[in-house]
């Protein structure tokens, strides 16, 4: 092989090694890109979620708010002996009866909210009402009883007279095209009539979804200007019913297209991209209603606002990243050209144009750094600045001239400093390491999350490490709040759980407290505890599905009682476990009827196989319930809890738990701590 073919081929095969490297590095700006496009993708549907479970949470509340004051009307015995025609061999008897239950049924549609005021009610009596809401006393027929002024006219098949229970309908559109929500609850004095089919009459109540009603979408601080949330009914394919106003066209109450919403109707809870109605490319997410509806709640905001921070961000890196690659790559060849060149007379003209071109480079990267919104600085492991752009000179309040060669922890406090030199030796090491800097600037605390990259092999006292900060201060307070926000929703969601059993008030709040104790005493770390205090907080959670009359009950269940309360812990589970909490929440109320020696339930998990949370809200659980004093019993005390917690340890119980607990009793002062438990809790306090 001639002398010129292998210098062909040495060419060809540097050029070829170029290119590769080339394709790799552009590969690798892309896949950084891609992943940082995720992240925000992911912040957003945390949003989203955050939003749509606030609002479903009000939707219930409204829903079954209403729902309960129709079924204490119809548990009333006034009500009961009318429509059971206790009266019917007294006519005048009966026609005052009437006139007590019109009067009882017009002070109750006032009060309850099933009354609109309108200009008439200002007026002459003997003005007709609009027929927009009301109560009324129904034949299982459709035939009134008894109605208030403005109770709507309902004729059969716009309401489910066929009910076997209490429940919540769709009923006729008004004039307005205002669709009518219709709550209703069966008047029996025989529990078993429902069952046997035989007529009942109804308490029926009627209002407008409307008002009130619609203030429970509307998200207190949402700053999104294409945010959107509508309630709508599943129909077949990508068809929705949607039961309140849209921003963008279509009648309330009538079928339509609308991917977004079908799929979250389809899909509670997941979270996905489509056209919504309008034909809109939209983030959306649904969430079901905890009330008797088949509804759902579908949360909603536009993919262009959404995606154009996403996208910006993201095209703004490739194009940035893609240049500088683009540059070195010019360099690297204009570098291996300067090799390769037969003409050694010329070295000393391709030397100084080398050093020009890379003085250029130094410019174009410095022009570059300069216009992130990081500061970048390459430090040896004495912390002296080898290179800086203008955002660390703004950070530490000196111009990036005056960085060059000075040391960098003069410009810190001694902590800070401290902190930073031990991981600029690691980084040198030929390790990447990171932690956040909190600095004071001009009274103002700032946060930076801090990065520390190798750059050169250890002991070469050049530039080893890189510097790169990112001020996250509005991200930390946004998580800040995002936090808070999320602890006072599960504070709501266990004092409206533990409204419902007045007899038991504050077992929620006495569970988490105990059940944090007892992870703090074996030795978690605060997220942790923080984690098991939160599940003992949503413990009664399943509650929610479990009749008041069960709960409030003074004497023994029975065994269908006892069943429906004990499967309402599992019950809760499902309700939480598409929640992103720090710990595994879910997991551990799943798991806390699970027994230490496999007898539990529900897949008769044993030992270390049960989360350590369950077994700590177990013990937690069983112990607050038998030293709290209840309206049919006191508490046992608690010297007795604890010999029976003991009797079951290794059985139901893990030992070390109950040691644990009965260690705070009796060392650490639990005792005084939880004593105010015994007293009994009244109703309304």
């Amino acid at each position: 092989m001639s002398g010129e073919e292998g210098n062909n081929k040495s060419i060809f095969v540097t050029g070829a090694v170029i290119v590769i490297v080339a394709a790799l590095g552009f590969l690798g700006i892309l896949k950084f890109a891609s992943s940082e496009a995720d992240q925000n993708m992911a912040r957003w549907q945390d949003r989203l979620n955050l939003v749509a479970d606030s609002r479903a949470t009000e939707v219930s509340v409204w829903l079954n708010r209403y729902l309960a004051n129709v079924e204490k009307l119809a548990g009333d015995a006034t009500i009961q002996l009318y429509a059971g025609g206790g009266m019917d061999d007294m006519p005048e008897a009966a026609e005052g009866q009437r006139g007590y239950v019109f009067a009882l049924l017009s002070a109750a549609a006032e009060r309850d909210g099933f009354h609109e005021k309108t200009a008439i009610d200002q007026l002459a009596a003997n003005i007709k009402r609009p027929q927009r809401a009301g109560l009324a006393i129904l034949r299982s027929d459709g035939s009134p009883m008894v109605a208030t002024s403005g109770m709507p006219l309902l004729r059969p098949g716009e309401w489910p007279s066929d009910a076997r229970g209490s429940f919540i309908a769709v009923g006729p559109q008004l004039e307005d095209k205002t669709p009518l929500v219709i709550f209703g609850a069966p008047i029996v004095a025989d529990e078993g009539m429902l069952g046997r089919g035989e007529g009942v009459n109804w308490v029926i109540g009627a209002r407008p979804l409307d008002g009130d009603f619609l203030k429970t979408l509307e998200q207190p601080g949402a700053a999104s200007k294409s945010g959107q949330t509508y309630i709508v009914v599943r129909g077949e394919g990508s068809l929705v019913t949607p039961l309140t106003p849209l921003v963008e066209g279509g009648r309330i109450g009538e079928a339509r297209q609308d991917e977004a919403a079908a799929f979250a109707a389809a899909t509670p809870g997941a979270f996905a991209i489509h056209d919504n109605y309008a034909g809109t490319n939209v983030l959306v997410t649904g969430r079901e209603l905890a009330a008797p509806v088949p509804w759902v709640l579908v949360r909603t905001i536009a993919a262009d606002e959404a995606l154009a921070e996403i996208n910006a961000r993201r095209n703004s890196m490739i194009i940035t990243l893609s240049m500088a690659a683009l540059f070195v790559l010019a360099a690297l060849v204009l570098v291996w050209r300067h090799g390769v060149s037969r003409r050694l007379e010329a070295s000393y003209r391709e030397q100084a144009s080398l050093s020009k071109q890379n003085e250029s480079l130094s410019k174009f990267l410095q022009s570059v750094s300069d216009s992130q919104p990081t500061a970048i600085a390459a430090l040896d492991d004495d912390l002296k600045v080898r290179f800086a752009n203008k955002k660390l000179g703004e950070v530490i309040n000196l111009p990036v001239d005056a960085l060059n060669d000075r040391r960098l922890d003069t410009a810190f406090p001694n902590e800070v400093a401290d902190k930073l030199r031990t991981k600029v030796r690691e980084a040198a090491a030929g390790s990447a390491n990171e932690l956040r800097l909190r600095l004071d600037q001009d009274g103002d605390e700032r946060i930076y999350q801090t990065q520390l990259l190798p750059l050169n092999a250890a002991g070469d006292r050049n530039a080893n490490a890189l510097l790169v900060m990112q001020d996250i201060s509005s991200l930390v307070a946004a998580q800040e709040r995002s936090e808070s926000l999320f602890k006072q929703l599960v504070s709501t969601l266990t004092q409206i759980i533990d409204a419902r059993d007045p007899w038991s008030k504050h077992h929620s709040v006495r569970v988490a407290d105990v059940a944090g104790a007892i992870a703090l005493e074996m030795g978690w770390d605060a997220d942790s505890a923080e984690a098991v205090r939160i599940a003992g907080q949503l413990v009664n959670l399943g509650k929610i599905f479990v009749p008041t009359e069960i709960l409030t009950k003074q004497g023994a269940l029975s065994d269908d009682e006892f069943a429906l309360v004990r499967d309402s812990m599992q019950k809760g589970a499902s309700l939480v476990a598409g929640l992103d909490f720090k710990g595994p929440v879910a997991a551990t109320l799943a798991q806390m009827r699970e027994n230490w020696d496999g007898s539990g339930e529900p897949d008769g998990r044993k030992g270390d196989e049960i989360e350590p949370g369950a077994r700590i809200l177990s013990v937690a659980n069983a112990f607050v319930g038998m030293v709290s004093a209840r309206a049919h019993r006191s508490g046992l005390g608690f010297d007795k809890a604890l010999d029976i917690l003991n009797g079951d340890a290794g059985k139901k119980y893990e030992r070390r738990t109950v040691a644990a607990l009965q260690n705070i009793l009796e060392n650490k002062g639990g005792r005084e701590r939880w004593a105010a438990y015994a007293e009994l809790v009244k109703e309304g306090s």
